[in-house]
């Protein structure tokens, strides 16, 4: 019989929100105080985090913003602009979300007016996580056309800080966001972060402080790191039917994290950046009117909305810049082209 060490996998995803969230402290309280105005019906002030991967940021603005929006009073939409690097798919991925009628249009003003519509007088927040993405240009439009409607306030997340300060001028003072800053966690911060999922996480007696300290030494003060680690430490120390985990599985668990790239950019892609793949994948080569056809036909079968063409040219775009797609023109009059697999898919 297999020896089962993982008790609630869950607990180690990158997307659960804990109760409480240690060594953060000041770094919520700077946040609440942004939003802290819209429990009073006002528009909520600008934030800026900025701190390296795996330093908590997402999970500090999920955390608060769950923890505003209980009573109704404070809505709020995440973007994640790694999906989205351009003003027109952060504006159609909001519209779409949000369910706001009559923003098919594929003009960004009109889709922006539609999205102010229906804002009203109740403030909201828009998180942009991973704004490092866009080029210069469509990060420019995204910042300043969202920070113009009335009621919105922005919660922005980015890798550094200097990106805040050699924005355009103009850009910066119409934003006026306080300045979050994330530090990498500390080893022994992260030990403790560890030990506090591990123990509801994992059966007891299947680990130990020294092993979790391993891996928080080895995660270099990355948070998502480590999780990533122990969860695949205590799944290789169950393939080897072992009861608990030792410092081979460590190593196994860190190669897996660190080694392999596909894995950790398929996570991060979203559904339809993923149908599409499977759909190049599948026909093996495609042109990009074909592939649009396939797309749709496979939006239908599994009762799905479709994003737009335009977004879609920007998901396959994607694609090709992670190199998980290869492409080359197509023997035919007009804009079209052929896409394949590249050997990292």
């Amino acid at each position: 019989m297999r020896q089962e060490i993982v008790r609630k996998p869950d607990l180690l995803d990158e997307a659960y929100i804990p109760q409480i969230i240690p060594y953060r402290d000041r770094q919520i309280s700077d946040l609440e105080e942004c939003l802290r105005p819209a429990l009073s019906q006002e528009k909520p002030m600008n934030a800026w985090l900025t701190g390296p991967p795996g330093s908590g940021k997402t999970l500090v603005v999920k955390f608060v913003l769950k923890k505003f929006s209980k009573d109704g009073r404070l809505g709020g939409i995440y973007v994640n602009c790694w999906e989205h690097n351009s003003y027109y798919a952060v504006l159609d991925k909001l519209v779409r979300e949000l369910h706001v009628l009559g923003a098919e249009k594929l003009n960004t003003s009109f889709k922006l007016e539609r999205l102010r519509q229906f804002v009203g007088a109740k403030p909201f927040v828009i998180i942009l996580d991973e704004i490092d993405q866009p080029k210069p240009a469509e990060r420019d439009s995204i910042l300043y056309n969202l920070s113009s409607i009335k009621n919105v306030g922005l919660v922005i997340i980015s890798n550094s800080r200097d990106m805040l300060f050699s924005m355009d001028e103009r850009i910066r003072s119409r934003l006026n966001a306080k300045l979050i800053e994330f530090a990498a966690y500390a080893s022994e911060y992260l030990a403790e972060i560890l030990r506090l999922r591990a123990e509801f996480a994992l059966l007891a007696k299947t680990w130990s402080t020294r092993i979790l300290r391993k891996i928080a030494e080895h995660a270099g003060g990355d948070a998502r790191c480590a999780f990533q680690t122990l969860k695949n430490a205590a799944r290789c120390a169950e393939a080897d039917n072992s009861d608990s985990i030792g410092e081979k599985h460590v190593q196994e668990g860190s190669t897996t994290v660190t080694g392999d790239k596909k894995p950790w950019l398929l996570e991060k892609l979203s559904s339809h950046h993923r149908v599409l793949l499977e759909l190049v994948k599948e026909h093996g080569e495609i042109n990009s009117g074909e592939l649009w056809e396939a797309y749709l036909d496979r939006c239908r079968a599994e009762n799905k909305p479709a994003i737009a063409l335009r977004t879609f040219s920007e998901y396959m775009n994607k694609l090709i810049e992670l190199d998980l797609v290869r492409w080359d023109r197509a023997l035919v009059k007009g804009k079209v082209r052929t896409f394949r697999i590249s050997e990292l898919s």
